[in-house]
């Protein structure tokens, strides 16, 4: 589906978005769920946020299976790179749906079980139910994304850089 934007891979670019924007949507949804003073100022934002993560996340992990194709096919004879790059895609997949399932529990806390104004519409416990899973949702959300990107950090630059020797290629 994605793969390149002007030559360089989609995955490197949206990844990006993924990075800042989930942690924040994360944030704002601790707030959201823990502060219903806050709930008119946070809907729109929260929204746009959760619709964001989701987009994002789903892009990063269409645009990441093709690059994992290529990185696979450029790196044939280095078992030890694909197998970085694996573990790194089998993150990826848990970040995704952490992603798309923050998004579906904003949403839903939004728009049906945790008004920004008035009474939860079907009674203060599911309300309580619907902030704790936002909280949950928020902070496996904010886990999976910083656990995903610390394995594709690994994938990407663990032949640059060790503990030994420091930056390859001249560092001080």
């Amino acid at each position: 589906m994605l793969d390149t934007i002007a030559g360089l891979p989609v995955h490197v670019l949206v990844i990006h978005a993924v990075v800042v924007i989930a942690p924040l949507t994360a944030l704002a949804a601790i707030w959201y769920a823990v502060r219903p003073a806050s709930r008119p100022g946070l809907k729109w934002p929260l929204t746009a946020g959760a619709l964001v993560t989701g987009v994002t996340g789903l892009i990063a992990g269409s645009s990441g299976e093709a690059l994992e194709r290529r990185v696979t096919a450029a790196n044939a004879g280095d078992a030890a790179a694909i197998k970085l790059v694996h573990d790194h895609a089998e993150a990826g997949d848990l970040a995704r749906i952490f992603c798309l399932g923050l998004m579906v529990v904003v949403l839903a806390a939004i728009f049906a079980l945790l008004p920004p104004a008035g009474a939860p519409r079907f009674g203060a416990g599911l309300a309580n139910v619907t902030a704790a899973l936002l909280v949950l949702a928020a902070l496996a959300t904010t886990g999976s994304v910083i656990l995903t990107g610390h394995s594709g950090a690994k994938a990407a630059w663990a032949d640059q850089v060790t503990a030994t020797n420091g930056v390859s290629g001249g560092g001080d």
